[in-house]
């Protein structure tokens, strides 16, 4: 009888000892250090951040114009076309409608937006303003057709020295999934 308690003990002091290294493991492995931050109008920079997202099993965050992006806003076209008035406003810094604190806690940031006459939209100079991204790892993604990733770099590293942006990629608006793994592959 005492044998029989004495096993049934073991037995319930053995499965609490998996479960908590379960647990323990559980939690190690959703540890997440990395988010996705996109300002995407027309959501193409969106759909790419998902596929970031998913392959790193990170979140996701939309930055949120204050004041959303009309069709004519975007139609390069028109000369007083909002995107074009604010890219040749060195001080255009648009307003940014939903709190993106929790960013700041990640390790690794890919930060993705359309490339708009070669440089960012000003939008993500609001949010490196606003957001301390000291000591963080920022992969710079961008969508465009044509447009390279260099000169928005450039434009980035300029005007914020002292953040530490790895490496850039442009990707087309109708990317693929494969696409933006090999390019996750190469940043290990």
């Amino acid at each position: 009888m005492f044998e029989g308690k004495l096993i049934k003990l073991l037995i319930a002091i053995l499965f609490a000892v998996i479960s908590l290294s379960t647990i323990s493991a559980h939690s190690e492995a959703t540890n997440v250090t990395s988010a996705v931050v996109v300002f995407s109008p027309n959501s193409h920079t969106k759909e790419v951040g998902k596929m970031i997202a998913n392959s790193k099993e990170a979140p996701l965050f939309e930055i949120v114009p204050k004041q959303p992006y009309s069709a004519d806003d975007l139609n390069y076209r028109l000369e007083s076309c909002r995107a074009i008035l604010e890219s040749t406003d060195r001080n255009a810094r648009p307003e940014i409608a939903n709190d993106l604190r929790i960013v700041q806690k990640y390790d690794v940031i890919y930060l993705g937006a359309p490339v708009w006459f070669r440089k960012p939209p000003k939008i993500i100079l609001t949010f490196l303003d606003k957001y301390n991204l000291q000591g963080k790892k920022i992969y710079v993604f961008v969508t465009s057709g044509g447009s390279p990733v260099y000169n928005y770099l450039e434009e980035l590293r300029s005007h914020y020295p002292s953040l530490n942006f790895v490496e850039g990629r442009r990707f087309r608006p109708d990317e693929i999934q494969s696409n933006v793994d090999e390019w996750l592959e190469k940043l290990k």
